[in-house]
């Protein structure tokens, strides 16, 4: 019988080599906000308490670092000095203030992205469209959501672009968005599948008018309650 002591160490020790590969591989970058803490009991079938063992190791080795009400992150000297500076505590942007942004820089930077993408980052792309269909909770839909738009930043391969992403993430974390249902996950499903089409097949044109449309739509919906959406 394995003692219970052994079985929790092994799942520790399977967290933190699953983010050590992460990070060695280039996938999860500096300032990438790391899963929650549910998510990696859900994947590893581990008990809380395991997770944040884990966690705090990674810690420990400044692999992470944990930001109250934003989440963990992998450590990131840009990311420490914005969040010490908290620049966006005074500013309070709304939702539709922040999606304006995202409208000017994500569809601006597509022949960027197609250009640089790794195969590496297309198929992350592609396991997060994967993973956000097939999510359970809103919550989770959410975290790959964010993660596919995060991955398609990255991609550029810029780190002014991606340090001024990070800030627009952190502002998304702090406001109220417009709640979800089944029929606009779908809707947005279908876009984010076409933005991915676009982005495995380097197609810049198509990536830029796939990520507009989406935001228009994200923007759109911000001002409609959820019993009338328009597909």
């Amino acid at each position: 019988m394995v003692n219970i002591r052994e079985a929790s160490q092994q799942k520790t020790d399977e967290i933190v080599s699953y983010v050590l590969e992460k990070v060695n591989d280039g996938v999860w970058q500096a300032g990438h906000r790391i899963p929650t803490e549910k998510h990696f009991v859900q994947q590893f079938s581990a008990a809380r308490n395991t997770v944040r063992k884990a966690l705090t190791k990674l810690e420990s080795e400044d692999v992470i670092v944990k930001y109250v009400g934003r989440g963990t992150f992998i450590k990131s000297e840009e990311i420490e000095a914005a969040a010490q500076a908290d620049e966006l505590t005074g500013l309070d942007p709304s939702p539709a203030e922040v999606n304006e942004v995202r409208i000017l820089l994500e569809p601006a930077i597509a022949r960027l992205v197609a250009t640089r993408a790794t195969a590496s980052d297309i198929e992350y792309a592609q396991k997060c469209l994967s993973n956000s269909l097939r999510a359970e909770t809103i919550e989770d839909y959410k975290w790959w959501d964010a993660e596919l738009h995060s991955t398609i930043i990255r991609a550029s391969k810029n780190n002014m672009v991606i340090y001024i992403y990070q800030v627009i993430h952190r502002a998304r974390q702090q406001i109220e968005w417009t709640e979800m249902n089944e029929e606009r996950i779908e809707h947005y499903g279908k876009e984010h599948a076409r933005i991915v089409d676009a982005f495995a097949n380097r197609d810049a044109i198509a990536l830029r008018e796939a990520l507009k449309t989406h935001l228009q739509s994200v923007g759109h919906n911000m001002l409609k309650p959820l019993n009338s959406i328009t597909l």
